[in-house]
Formats: C-alpha cells, sequence, structure tokens
C-alpha cells in the first residue's frame, strides 16, 4: 500500500508540475506575442505615419512654392491649386504633429518645424495678395526669401526624419532583442518541461519497476510457502502413513494367531509385534503434541510452566536415562559440567523436551561408535547447554533453515533418518519463550553442535504441579520413537 500511495502522490505532484509548466508556456507565450504586437502597432500606427506626414509635409510645401513662383511669373491662377490643397490638409498635418510628439520625439524641433511651416505659409499667402495687388515685381524680389524657407523647413524636417529612422530602428531592435529573450526563455522552460517529464516518467517507472519486483517477490515467497506446504503434506502423509502401517500389520499378524489359536506358540514374535505397535504409537503421539504445540506457539497459547530447578540435575538425569539407549545404538554419550548446581526458573518437561530433540538428532546423524557429548556451561546472566556429536556435519547454507518450520536437509522420502521437519523449529520456539536463544556450529563430515541459553532468573509464583506428573520414561519413549 505504501509504494501505491507514493506512486500515485507521485503521479498527482508530476501532473500538477507539468500542467503548471505548460499554462506558464502557454501565458509567456500570449505575453510575448503581445509585446511583439504592441511594439509592431506602436511602428506602424506611430512612427511610420509620422514619417510619411514629414515626407508629405515637405512635398507640399515644395510643390506650393514652386506653384506660387510659376504664378508670380505667369500671373496664372492654375498654378495656386497646390498652395489650396495643402491649406485643406492643415487638421491633418496638426494631428500629425501631435503623434509625432507621442512618440517621444524632441518637441523643440517639431515646434520650430511648426513655426517655420507657419511662417511659410504666411510668406505664400503675402505673395499672393502682392500679386493680386498688381505689385508683381516685388513678388518676384522675394521669390529667393520663399526658397529659403523652404530650405530652412527641409534642414528641420530632415533632422526629425533622422530621429524618427533612429526610433524604427530602435524599435526593431528592441523587437529583435525581445524575439532573442523571449525565445530563450521559451527553450528554457520548454527544457525544464521536458526534465520535468523525463523525472516523472521516471519516479513512475521507478514506482511500477518496485511495484513489479515487490509482486515478483510476494509470488516467489508465495511458490516457496506452496512448495513448502507441498513438502510438508508429502513428508506428513509418510510420516502418518509409515507408523500407520506398521500399527495395520501387527496388529493383522496378532489377529491371525488369535484365529489360528497359535498366540502362546508365537509369544516372543507376538510380543515383538506389540512393542512394535507401542513405538509406532509414540511415534503418532510425538508427530501430533509437536503439531499441537506449534499451533499453540503461533496462536500465541502456549505456557511454559515454570519453576526453580536445578537445570544441572534435570540435564544429566535425561541424559542418564538415554545412555542406555545410545549405547544399543553403538553410540557413547558423554555429560560435563562446570557446576554442579544452578537453580533457575524453567519449565522441565519443556528442557527435557529440547534436549531430547538434540540428543535424537545427533542419534539420526551418528554412524555406530560415534560420540555424543552434552556440557553444561555456567555464565552470570545464562547458563549454556551444548550438544555435540562426531556425526555427518551440516553445510553452512542450512545452519539458519534448519530452524524453519518443516525444514529439512533430506527431502526425499527414503532419506536416512526419519522425521517431520518441526522438531528444531519446535525446540528454538521453546527455548526463545523460554527467554534464551540457539544456535548451531558445524562442519561437514566432522559434525555438529547445537548451543541453548537459558536466562539465569528465578520466579517468585512457581507451577510445580504441572512438573509434579513428569514421566521421563515416557518422554524418552515418544522422542526416540523415530529413532531407528
Amino acid at each position: 500500500m505504501g509504494i501505491k500511495n507514493k506512486s500515485k502522490q507521485a503521479m498527482l505532484l508530476g501532473c500538477f508540475l507539468v500542467a503548471c509548466l505548460s499554462l506558464i508556456i502557454i501565458l509567456f507565450s500570449i505575453y510575448s506575442m503581445n509585446e511583439l504586437r504592441e511594439e509592431s502597432d506602436f511602428i506602424t500606427q506611430r512612427i511610420l505615419p509620422g514619417r510619411i506626414f514629414s515626407m508629405e509635409a515637405l512635398t507640399s510645401l515644395i510643390n506650393q512654392e514652386t506653384g506660387i513662383r510659376a504664378y508670380i511669373i505667369s500671373d496664372n491662377k492654375a498654378f495656386l491649386e497646390p498652395y489650396y490643397l495643402g491649406t485643406k490638409g492643415k487638421q491633418k498635418y496638426y494631428t500629425s504633429l501631435g503623434n509625432l510628439k507621442e512618440i517621444g520625439l524632441n518637441s523643440d524641433t517639431i515646434n520650430r518645424l511648426d513655426k517655420q511651416r507657419q511662417s511659410i505659409q504666411s510668406f505664400f499667402y503675402q505673395q499672393i495678395l502682392l500679386v493680386e495687388c498688381g505689385e508683381s515685381q516685388q513678388a518676384k524680389l522675394n521669390l529667393n526669401k520663399g526658397k529659403k524657407l523652404v530650405d530652412e523647413f527641409r534642414v528641420t524636417d530632415n533632422t526629425i526624419l533622422r530621429d524618427i529612422n533612429f526610433n524604427i530602428d530602435s524599435s526593431r531592435n528592441k523587437v529583435v532583442e525581445t524575439q532573442k529573450i523571449h525565445k530563450y526563455l521559451l527553450l528554457f522552460l520548454g527544457f525544464i518541461l521536458i526534465v520535468c517529464n523525463f523525472i516523472f516518467i521516471s519516479i513512475i517507472w521507478c514506482s511500477m519497476h518496485k511495484q513489479i519486483k515487490r509482486k515478483n517477490e510476494i509470488n516467489n515467497d508465495l511458490y516457496k510457502v506452496l512448495t513448502v506446504q507441498e513438502e510438508y503434506i508429502a513428508n506428513m502423509s509418510h510420516e502418518l502413513k509409515t507408523p500407520l502401517n506398521v500399527i495395520l500389520t501387527a496388529a493383522q499378524l496378532l489377529d491371525v494367531y488369535c484365529e489360528s489359536g497359535v498366540l502362546d506358540e508365537n509369544k516372543s514374535s507376538t510380543v515383538n509385534h506389540i512393542d512394535s505397535i507401542k513405538r509406532n504409537s509414540y511415534r503418532l503421539s510425538k508427530l501430533i503434541n509437536n503439531i499441537i504445540d506449534l499451533s499453540k506457539i503461533e496462536s500465541g497459547i502456549f505456557e511454559l510452566n515454570l519453576s526453580n530447578n536445578n537445570i544441572v540435575e534435570v540435564v544429566e538425569d535425561m541424559v542418564m536415562a538415554v545412555s542406555e539407549f545410545t549405547k544399543s545404538r553403538g553410540l557413547n554419550i558423554t555429560f560435563d559440567t562446570d557446576i554442579e548446581e544452578k537453580i533457575i526458573a524453567c519449565d522441565p518437561e519443556k528442557v527435557d523436551k529440547v534436549v531430547l530433540n538434540l540428543i535424537s538428532n545427533a542419534i539420526k546423524f551418528s554412524e555406530c561408535g560415534g560420540q555424543i557429548f552434552v556440557n553444561i556451561k555456567n555464565n552470570i546472566n545464562y547458563i549454556e547447554i551444548s550438544v555435540e556429536d562426531n556425526g555427518i556435519g551440516i553445510e553452512t547454507e542450512y545452519f539458519y533453515s534448519i530452524f524453519n518450520k518443516y525444514s529439512q536437509i533430506d527431502k526425499s522420502l527414503s532419506r536416512g533418518a526419519e522425521g517431520t521437519g518441526v522438531g528444531l523449529n519446535l525446540v528454538k520456539s521453546i527455548v526463545e519463550l523460554s527467554g534464551g536463544s540457539i544456535k548451531v556450529e558445524s562442519e561437514l563430515g566432522v559434525g555438529s553442535k547445537f548451543t541453548v541459553r537459558f536466562p539465569s532468573k528465578q520466579v517468585l509464583n512457581e507451577n510445580t504441579q504441572a512438573n509434579s506428573m513428569r514421566n521421563e520414561k515416557q518422554n524418552i519413549q515418544v522422542e526416540f520413537s523415530d529413532v531407528y
């Protein structure tokens, strides 16, 4: 769930960032387009019309001056048409002058140009009056003055044109620079958007990869669990079927003896068959008890009947009780301790179960003539019990798995030693419930050593009633029922 939530959050955050960057790019593009449009409008609607006006005004004055000159010389009023046309455009002229001031041109130059035009218009009017009054000769004498006024107007107009051209170039350069800035900014924002998309996709991919990896791990774990369960069912079926077959066979033979009336004649065989029934019944009892105990431990209802006991005596009594059994298997068992008495809180029956299980394993995996050593070492904080043999040993890779539930190194049904694979798991659980620990040391072909540590503590409220029902002989028969 944690990975899914993180993936969902990453997707939402990524979508939000991409949406924000896309919105920024769109808004910036709109802003950039508006800036360029305004600058273009400024050039086309303000500056260029001003330039055109300046040129038209100069052309108009030149045409007026030429027409008036021709009128003075020829006394033909048809040449006054340019003058009257220029007079009609007076309002347009003043509007254009206002626009030139608004675009930031020099006001003094514009005012001077306006005064020069007014002077020229006044001069032209006086020249026309002189001709109409019959003083054409005087008007002819003033022709050079008119040309001079027009030339002065041309100089001032050229100054304005230079200013207008400068403004046009500045505006164009500004547009180019703005385009460059906006271009690089858009590229930068686009790069950031690509990077964010890459990061966003990477996060999603990593999240999906983790989810797939996690699912594969879960599937592998599930496969292992199912494999273990299948092996356990097959093994358990074998462990149940074998003693049941032995019991059924022995019962059938006894039934045949009874029906044939030869029971007394086959007394020795009958006794052996009864022993076989008892041994396999103990084997079934051990199997069922172990399964029940593990179920209780997993359910949290397994209880230890703790009482203060001499742990050395408990272990030594059990070792002495199994010495005859080990001797009958061609093995020698030795008990040693560095302390004669150590009172700790323990459940003697469960301690018996732990020690018997470890000794049982040592017997199963030791050859005839082998040695088994049971040692007790005292420590301030704990008591250490070890069971060591010089049997076949265990490979290092199995040191941890042998304590797992239903784990067996040899999983074949034709293995040399019987067992369900729950013994060491149960031993580990009992030891840990007691506050202790267990470890294994082994070398293949040399032998194994299992070391159990119980804490050196005592209890105030002892449960001695449950421990008084302890039956060492029966415990041995049950725990060693699968040792052949």
